[in-house]
């Protein structure tokens, strides 16, 4: 397996190719609400500072994967998430299945901003060797703990 990891600050959160994507997961974001209901949440969030991009797109992709669920990648990508320490800021997660390949593609839509005087600096941008690592070993976790009904991973079909 082999994964890409891409960073970007932007000002816009609508993106047109996530658009087609199956929402995977949320949070501090209504999660069954519809795209302009989310974007308004984000759009409101981001207005407590004056910043020019105020939203991070991550777009991970897993190539050459063994198939998993949605949940499994839900599970996966919520740890990942938490070792990195960006489970607590506004997010929404959506993820599309390589029908032809063995690839899987999320893209995380983040708000940078997090209170009028608090906002994740654009110098963290650029996935780095520990985030592949964590994410690598996340997979692996998972793949190993599935079948264990105690692990933290649950694998539910």
């Amino acid at each position: 397996m082999k994964i890409k990891i891409q960073e970007t600050a932007t000002s816009n959160f609508i993106f047109e190719e996530i658009l087609l994507k199956r929402r995977l997961f949320s949070n501090l974001v209504d999660f069954n609400a519809s795209i302009p209901q989310i974007t308004y949440q984000f759009q409101r969030r981001s207005q407590a500072s004056p910043i020019k991009k105020p939203f991070i797109k991550v777009n991970i992709k897993f190539i050459n994967v063994i198939p998993l669920t949605v949940l499994e990648y839900q599970q996966i990508l919520t740890e990942y998430l938490t070792q990195i320490g960006w489970d607590d800021l506004q997010y929404i997660g959506f993820i599309n299945f390589d029908l032809e390949q063995p690839n899987v593609e999320v893209d995380i839509i983040f708000n940078r901003v997090i209170s009028r005087r608090k906002v994740i600096s654009l110098q963290c941008l650029g996935a780095n060797y520990k985030q592949y690592q964590i994410l690598h070993e996340c997979f692996q976790k998972l793949l190993e703990l599935g079948c264990n009904t105690n692990s933290k991973f649950k694998i539910q079909n």
